[in-house]
């Protein structure tokens, strides 16, 4: 399953630990990269944020702006949440709020988010396939 792409993407290694250039798409953004602060992988657990979100949603938040108007919320407001809070889990809920963090440093690392409960409940891949079937049929 491809969950994203890298069509847009900067390099951080040890001797470039933080850029501030301004790529990607900008409905999965971080905060950060629209302010053109600089950044590192923080930026990283942000898009997957968004990304679950758009798995629950349909689509990622501001996706029905143009993407300036997109960009000043993300920039400007609080952290998005789904559109329908009764849809996800305390624990879902719990794994979106440790990733969408505006301050880069207080968001979960990559590392925390394979402890987390959400992701220590989740089912074998082999799961996937049968709901995957289930869902093509409706």
């Amino acid at each position: 399953i491809k969950l994203s792409d890298f069509g847009f993407c900067a390099q951080v290694s040890k001797e470039v630990p933080r850029r501030k250039s301004l790529v990607g798409t900008p409905y999965w953004m971080a905060p950060e990269v629209i302010s053109r602060l600089p950044y590192g992988t923080e930026v990283d657990i942000w898009s997957l944020g968004i990304m679950v979100i758009e798995m629950i949603d349909g689509e990622p938040p501001y996706f029905n702006e143009p993407p300036l108007q997109a960009m000043r919320r993300i920039r400007d407001n609080l952290p998005p949440r789904v559109k329908d809070v009764h849809k996800v889990s305390s624990v879902l809920r719990g794994f979106l709020d440790s990733m969408l963090v505006r301050e880069p440093s207080q968001r979960a690392t990559a590392q925390e988010l394979l402890r987390h409960p959400f992701l220590k409940l989740a089912g074998p891949p082999s799961c996937i396939v049968p709901l995957m079937r289930q869902h093509r049929h409706r």
